[in-house]
Order: structure tokens, then sequence, then C-alpha cells
């Protein structure tokens, strides 16, 4: 309570502007007073002196009296200028504290703004909603009526606008290199930049075409843990507003707090994408499981059955149907080892240890041969293969390049009605060589396309039985081993081409 009183009474005795220019005037008024009178008593004087008609003594003569009144008139004056020369320092020693406590006032409130502003923006991960509250941000602690957020594509060599306000469609659509353009320079050499009227500043000259005046314009560069992440634009094409070089410093500030919100976005959308595919690649595997547990359990309940079946006929069991028997315990336990095949090549791709080897292959050797080993699963359907003479010899791993044609094979075949043609194609390109399989089955889905090749992806139908969803998957680990690619198409007649290529054997290159 003592305190609270001691800084009162200091708060009343400390003099303010308005007393000491009230004091000023006070003495001002005092002195033409003071001189009034002076000039009134020598007056006066004169006129005594002619009425009274006789002298006075000497030390109250006129001429003493004039004088002593002037000096006294003197020594006021001298006084009174010495105490308007105090009021005067008092004045201006107050004008600059007011002028400086308005600045810092000033400078309090903007920082209060860009404090909130920075702490609004950080409060939310959505990487949309973070651009939107920076924009809105910026416009209410500059007073922009435009503005943009430019980030980074992956490569850190373009930027793009990701969002705007205040800007036409075309413009928010823009994309600039590094280096082009006021926001490219802004990126490259990290440093803010104000653009006001005409243009005069030689570095950024060549960047705004002469017809256009800016009219008051801001960039700053947006650097997280010194890893650039785009460029804050903002301006004003309205009202008399021109930013300053303060301005200037608000928006760099702001700026930071800007960019690391981005970059803690951007990491929050990039975790929440990799664990929603994670969470979708965990529920395919517990599918997996389930098919692989029931598709192994079908084969192996066909074979238990058929030996038990074998064990009971003992002896009674005709030759015909003795053959039967084998046949179908040997048809279902190469199913089961193809499964298991598939499973194990599938898991070696993923941990990378397959290692492919280098040789020079004639391809057209390796795919008839892969098509002649499937002649006795064909059933009704035929394989046309149509192969130049002149196929270029292309530089890979045998046995993987046969395992790729080997599933796109038992692909065509699982999908192929009876009695239609598999097609298989050769053909060179520029650096390439790309080989086709294609089937008259009924097609894939135009939006499943893109997912084929993905793990433990399977068809419709009865062809999913006895198939774990990882023959296209291995197709596609395999090609782009070899530095080739592959893709999935709908025929117009009706099926699917699926098609990879390997790369040509250059000069050089040893096998």
């Amino acid at each position: 309570m003592n305190e609270r009183a001691v800084v009162t009474e200091s708060e009343v005795r400390a003099p303010r502007l308005e007393d000491v220019q009230s004091r000023r005037r006070q003495l001002f008024r005092l002195l033409l007073l003071v001189l009034v009178l002076v000039g009134a008593g020598v007056v006066l004087l004169s006129i005594a002196e002619r009425l009274l008609g006789q002298e006075p003594p000497q030390w109250l003569s006129p001429d003493v009296l004039r004088v002593a009144f002037v000096l006294l008139a003197v020594v006021f004056a001298l006084y009174v200028r010495e105490k308007e020369r105090a009021l005067e320092r008092i004045e201006r020693a107050l004008i600059e504290e007011r002028v400086l406590s308005t600045a810092l006032a000033s400078r309090v409130t903007e920082l209060t703004a860009i404090s909130q502003a920075g702490r609004a923006v950080a409060s939310t991960l959505s990487l949309g909603d973070v651009l939107q509250l920076i924009l809105r941000s910026a416009q209410d602690l500059l007073g922009a009526t435009e503005g943009s957020v430019m980030l980074f594509d992956d490569g850190k060599t373009t930027l793009r606008i990701a969002a705007s306000v205040g800007l036409s469609p075309e413009a928010a659509r823009e994309a600039i290199s590094v280096g082009e353009g006021v926001a490219g320079w802004v990126a490259e050499f990290r440093e803010a930049v104000i653009l006001r009227g005409d243009v005069s500043d030689p570095r950024f000259r060549r960047f705004v075409p002469k017809d256009r005046e800016v009219r008051s314009a801001m960039s700053a560069p947006l650097y997280a843990r010194s890893e650039p992440v785009g460029v804050l634009n903002v301006s004003v094409s309205d009202g008399e507003r021109a930013y300053s070089e303060h301005d200037l410093r608000a928006l760099t500030v702001f700026a930071e707090h800007a960019a690391i919100a981005i970059a803690n976005a951007g990491l929050f959308e990039r975790e929440r994408a990799a664990s929603e595919r994670l969470a979708e690649v965990d529920a395919r595997r517990r599918e997996f499981l389930a098919v692989v547990t029931h598709d192994l359990k079908s084969p192996l309940t066909s074979i238990v059955g058929y030996v038990r079946l074998l064990k009971q006929l003992g002896e009674n069991a005709t030759v015909e149907q003795a053959k039967e028997f084998n046949r179908i315990i040997e048809k279902q336990a190469a199913r089961m080892l193809d499964m298991i095949e598939q499973l194990l090549m599938a898991t070696s791709l993923e941990e990378g240890a397959r290692v492919l080897s280098r040789e020079p292959l004639d391809l057209r050797a390796v795919v008839g041969e892969e098509v002649a080993a499937f002649a006795g699963v064909l059933g009704d359907r035929v394989i046309d293969m149509r192969m130049p003479e002149d196929l270029p010899a292309v530089y890979g791993d045998r046995s993987a390049i046969e395992h790729i044609l080997a599933n796109l094979l038992d692909n065509a075949v699982k999908y192929s009605p009876d009695g239609t043609a598999i097609e298989v194609e050769a053909e060179a390109a520029p650096e390439e060589v790309r080989i086709s399989v294609a089937n008259a089955g009924k097609g894939i889905p135009d939006d499943m396309l893109p997912a084929v090749f993905e793990r433990y992806k399977r068809g419709d139908g009865e062809a999913r039985e006895g198939s774990v969803g990882l023959g296209l998957f291995i197709v596609r680990s395999l090609t782009q081993g070899h530095g080739g690619r592959v893709w999935a198409e709908n025929r117009g007649e009706g099926g699917t081409r699926i098609t990879f290529t390997l790369p040509l054997r250059r000069e050089g290159e040893g096998g």
C-alpha cells in the first residue's frame, strides 16, 4: 500500500508537458507586465518632475530612478530568460519522452500482435489451416490487402503459391524458379525486401514490368532450422499505406514464427500420411495372413484327404484311381510350393537381400522358353507370341527376368477365359526393350490400375484362389531392380496388358 502511495506521489510530482508549457506562458505574461510597469514608472517620474517644479535629492533624482527602473527591468528580464531556457529544456525533454513513450507503446503493441499471431499459428497442425492463419495474421499486423505464401517443391528449386488472399486465380497458380522474380530473389539470397512505387532498385528492375506500379509490397524468406521453406509476400493496393523499414522488421520476425509453424505442419502431415499408409499395410497384412492361412489350408486338406483315401483303399484302389489321386496330390503340392516361393521371393525383395546379376541376354530365347513351360497349363487357351528377329540384347539377371515372365504369364492364364488368346509381344524402343503380356479377361477398374503392383493385392473372382497377391509386386520390384519400368493398362477390345521394360546393354558394360 505504501509503495503504491509513493509511486502515485512521484507521478503527481513529475512535470508534465502541459504544466511546463503553462508556466512558460505565465513567465512571458509576467515579463510583459514588469516591462509595462517600468515604462509606466519612468513616465510618471517625468510627469511628477514637471508638476512639482523642484529638484528632489540627488539619490532620488529622476535620472537615478530611471536607471534603477531600467536595471531592475534588465535583471528581471535576465531572470525570466534563464527560467525560460530552463523550461524550454524541460519541454524538449518531455517532448522527446512523449515521442519515445509513443514509439515504445507502438512497439509493444506490435510485438504483442506478433506474439499473438505466432501463438495462434503454432496452435494448429493442419497445413491448410496454418497457411490461411498466417495470411490473416499478416493482414491484421501489416494492413495488407493482398498476400501469398509460396512453398518450395521437394527439390527446393521451384516456388509455388500454396495459399493466397486478394490475388486473381491466374496469379494464385503462379510458379517460379529460385532466382526468378522478386520472390525467387528473396528465396535465393534469404533477404527481405520492400518495393514502393516506381521500382528503382537495380536488383529488381528487371523483375517488375515497367507499366506496373507497385504501391507498397514486402517479401520475406521463410526458413525453419536453417532449412528453406518458402517466401511470405504482402502488399497494399488501396489507401495511402506505405511500408517502412520498421514494417519490414516486423514481417521478418513474423516470418520466423510462420516458417516454424509451416515446417511443423508439414512434418505432421507427413507423419499422418505415413501412419495411414502403415495402417493400410497392416490391414492388408492381416488380410494376407488370413488369406494365406486359408489358401495353404485348402491344398493341404486336399492332399491329406487323398492320402487317407489311398490308405483306406489300399490294394483295392484301381490303377486309374491311383493315377488320378496322385495327379491331384501333385497339383495341390505344386500349388502350395508356388505360394511359398512367392512369399520367400517377396520377403527377400522387401529386405533388400536379392542381388541381381548382370549378363547379356537373348530375350527371344528367354521368352520362348517361358512360353513353352506354360504349355501344360493353358487348357483351351493359346499364346500368340510376336517378337521381331532383330530384337537387341539386354543386360540383366536371367533368373529374375524368367520370374517376371512366369508371374505375368501365370496372371494372364488365371484371368483369361477358356478359348481366348494370351498375347506376348516385345519391341525395341530408345534405350530399352518393352515386353508385354495381355489377356482377354474383363479388365481392371481404372481407379485400381495404379494399385495392382502393391503388396497383397489380388483380383476378383475365381482367380483369387491360390493367389497371395504378391505376383505383380514381385514383377515391379524385379523390374525396378533392373532400372526398368512397369505399368498396367486396359485394352480397348477387353482384357488387360501389363508391360515392363529392360534397359539396353551399353558399350563398355561387362558381363
